[in-house]
Parts: C-alpha cells; sequence; structure tokens
C-alpha cells in the first residue's frame, strides 16, 4: 500500500514539474515572431494550457498559479488589439476572479497577489467604469499592495516597490473624485518610494512621467524621470514589454 502510494505521488509531482517547464518553455518564447509591438498567441496560449495542468498537482500549484496570471496578462495586453475589446474584456474578467480565488488559497505568495492586481486593473481599465474602481477595485487594490509592501520587512524588495507602485497608480488614477480619499503628494511619495525600491522598473518610471507632464505640467520632472532609461535596450526576456514602455515614453516627451 504504501509502496502504490509512493508511486502515485511520484507520478503527480513529475505530472506537475512537467507542465510547469513546458509553460515556462512556452512563455518564454511568447514574443516569438512579434511585429508592432504585438505577439501571436499561439506560445502564450500553450502556456497558459500547460500552466493549467500543473493547477491540478498541489506540489505545483502554487507556482503554476502565479504564472498562469502573468500570462493571462500578456495575452490579453499583447495579443488582442482594439478590435477584440470585447475579447478583451472577458479574457481580464476571468482572469482577475481566478486570481482572487488563488490569493484567498495563497495569501502570502506576492507573485499572485502582484499579478492578480494586474489583471484586475486591466479589468477595471475595460470597463472604463468609477463606479467599479469604487465597488471593490480601490480597496482590494489597497489589499495587495499592503501584503506586497509587508513583504519588505522579509528583505522582498522587489514585491514592496511594486506595492507602493500600485498605491500610486491607484492615487493618480482618482485623485479628483470626491470621496475617494486621495491626497495629491501621496503619488509622488509611493512613486518615489517604489523607484527608490527598484530603480530598473520602466512600469513605475512612465506612471511618475505622466504624472509630472500631464498632473503637474512639468516637462522637466518627466524628462529627468525618463532620460537615465531611454538609452537602453530592450530586455531579451522582457522584449515587448519592455518595447512598449520605451515607445510610450519617447511618445510623452515628444507631445
Amino acid at each position: 500500500m504504501h509502496i502504490l502510494f509512493l508511486v502515485f505521488f511520484l507520478f503527480t509531482l513529475s505530472f506537475g514539474n512537467e507542465h510547469l517547464a513546458k509553460g515556462d518553455e512556452y512563455y518564454s518564447k511568447r514574443a516569438n515572431g512579434s511585429y508592432g509591438n504585438m505577439a501571436k498567441p499561439t506560445n502564450t496560449e500553450e502556456a497558459i494550457k500547460n500552466y493549467t495542468l500543473a493547477l491540478t498537482d498541489k506540489a505545483s500549484k502554487e507556482e503554476a498559479a502565479w504564472k498562469l496570471l502573468r500570462a493571462y496578462y500578456f495575452l490579453g495586453s499583447f495579443t488582442m488589439g482594439t478590435e477584440k475589446a470585447k475579447e478583451r474584456r472577458v479574457h481580464f474578467e476571468k482572469a482577475k476572479n481566478e486570481g482572487k480565488a488563488f490569493l484567498n488559497e495563497f495569501s502570502n505568495n506576492t507573485e499572485i497577489a502582484y499579478w492578480y492586481s494586474v489583471n484586475l486593473a486591466l479589468w477595471i481599465r475595460e470597463l472604463n467604469s468609477v463606479k467599479v474602481i469604487f465597488a471593490g477595485g480601490m480597496s482590494e487594490t489597497r489589499n495587495v499592495a499592503k501584503i506586497l509592501i509587508d513583504s519588505g520587512k522579509n528583505g522582498n524588495k522587489i514585491a514592496a516597490a511594486r506595492g507602493y507602485q500600485l498605491l500610486g497608480g491607484l492615487h493618480k488614477k482618482v485623485p479628483k473624485i470626491p470621496g475617494a480619499g486621495i491626497h495629491k503628494d501621496s503619488i509622488e511619495f509611493y512613486l518615489n518610494k517604489s523607484m527608490q525600491l527598484d530603480p530598473n522598473n520602466l512600469d513605475t518610471r512612465l506612471i511618475m512621467a505622466e504624472y509630472y507632464k500631464e498632473d503637474l505640467k512639468d516637462m522637466e520632472k518627466a524628462k529627468a524621470v525618463l532620460q537615465p532609461v531611454l538609452g537602453n535596450k530592450p530586455r531579451a526576456n522582457m522584449f515587448l514589454e519592455d518595447e512598449r514602455n520605451y515607445i510610450k515614453m519617447k511618445r510623452l516627451l515628444e507631445e
């Protein structure tokens, strides 16, 4: 009986690891054949298929969960253009629902928390609804940010930086809505904290530059935030993500 259990355990462990490895392999090729900062969906869809299969193994589920959420983000953001707006909205709703369930199960996993919040924000953006923000988007984002920032006490600077980025981005979106409890100065405070912890994060720099230009009308500060990174090339393992940020940065300075 013990031998049969051991065989079954080793089989399921191998099954989960196999699909995790396949998911990683396909995800690493997500930008292959890309054009115009958009990718073909095939490799990312295969990654999603394998990460989903890996969820069935308890030993692999936690890692598979955050990698699945990350793949959902990429599929919706880099393979679905404006012509697929309805499909993209449904996709991000599915991603945020699964992300919330994963976070309930693995409440201390900062990767799950972060990628859940990313998909939640993208779903809200697709709806373009202030009501949704107040109906739970703000409180959910703040809860996730707290999880990430608290992890910084244990030395996880990247997670903490993401938490401050979430708060800065949230405060930037809703500073003029009555009752939001947002203070103008908090946007700069949180984004500066994020950049101090992770100066290489292009998303944070872009949000900060947009804030300086669009809200404060201060192009000099916007330039000062972006110029240190504009000469860099996109990282090979983050090619489309970095490329899109660089495109947005250059447009922001040219407008």
